[in-house]
């Protein structure tokens, strides 16, 4: 399924920046690091949500 590895990709790809922005920012990521894990959490929490609904239209083959 072409779709769901460009999702995969770009859920990576979020993930990667998200890093990236914490490694950039040292000090302000240090000052604000619960509330970029707490996003972070959330991020992953609403991909995996949203993984399982593709699931779900797939079977009912919408």
């Amino acid at each position: 399924m072409e779709h769901s590895k460009r999702l995969e990709e770009l859920n990576k790809e979020a993930l990667e920046k998200i890093e990236e922005l914490i490694k950039n920012k040292g000090e302000f990521a240090a000052e604000h690091a619960e509330s970029i894990m707490t996003a972070k959490d959330k991020w992953q929490s609403a991909w995996n949500e949203f993984l399982e609904t593709l699931v779900v239209l797939e079977k009912l083959e919408i």
